[in-house]
């Protein structure tokens, strides 16, 4: 009778690592769709993972970019060109340490992600991509259906769910339009600033007959809130009437532009 207890105790035991193991290995070959899913939800809905393959800590999919609305596709979201590939590191996990390196077509380097569940650093890094439809960026983008190829440079930010510390710039260079034959409209640069809850965005011409300038801000559930100046010069003056009349509302020499509420 004695050794009854020690019995069911030992077959207790091995149902317990049987389990432990079964849930370690399902951990182990969870899809990449996890990520997609924890993508979501720490961006409110405004960056995702499109044809995401392999599994959670090392894969690769395509990176989308969505209005937040939580309405609107993946499919119909701006997605970057050419694939994301990522790797974390397994061993600072269990104490909710993130260590990752992503790789990704334009980048002068690989990106190197650390922090934890509640807060990511992101390395100094450039990014340059070559011409890209910017038409699925929404309003007033879908109207304007502009073409650009972009240049990104950051210092290190600080990402958090509802917050973003850190500058960095953006330069859209050898811009186009569906909606003139003026080409090209100019080259450009945003500057975004983040101090918290909130980031400061500031947009300025570098070059281009197109002149565009203008402030705002930026945050993670209200999106970008942008008011800008246009106006036209140089020899192109004329045949840019049309695209300033669409774009915004005229005030005297210049046509205002507001993006967001």
């Amino acid at each position: 009778m004695a050794n009854r207890p020690t019995a069911l105790g030992r077959w207790l035991m091995l149902a317990l690592i049987v389990a432990l193991a079964g849930i370690a290995a399902a951990l182990w070959h969870g899809p990449a769709s996890w990520l997609d899913a924890a993508l979501r939800q720490f961006s409110h809905d405004r960056v995702r993972l499109a044809e995401a393959s392999g599994v959670w800590w090392r894969g690769e999919g395509r990176l989308v970019l969505l209005d937040g609305s939580g309405q609107t596709p993946v499919t119909a979201g701006f997605a970057l060109p050419g694939p994301l590939r990522w790797e974390l590191r397994l061993a600072g996990l269990p104490l909710g340490v993130i260590d990752a390196t992503v790789t990704m077509p334009g980048a002068e380097r690989p990106l190197r992600l650390s922090g934890s569940l509640a807060q990511f650093r992101l390395e100094p890094g450039a990014l340059r991509l070559p011409a890209v439809d910017l038409s699925r960026l929404g309003s007033p983008w879908n109207t304007i259906q502009p073409a650009a190829e972009l240049s990104l440079r950051w210092e290190p930010l600080l990402l958090r769910p509802d917050a973003v510390e850190g500058r960095f710039a953006i330069e859209f260079s050898q811009v186009s339009s569906a909606m003139t034959p003026v080409r090209p409209l100019g080259h450009y640069r945003v500057e975004v600033v983040g101090a918290g809850p909130q980031a400061s965005v500031s947009l300025g011409t570098l070059s281009g007959p197109l002149q565009l300038t203008g402030s705002g801000n930026w945050s993670a559930r209200g999106g970008l809130r942008l008011t800008a100046q246009a106006w036209a010069e140089g020899a192109e003056q004329a045949r840019l009437q049309s695209l300033l009349a669409l774009i915004g509302r005229r005030e005297g020499e210049r046509t205002i532009i507001r993006i967001g509420g």
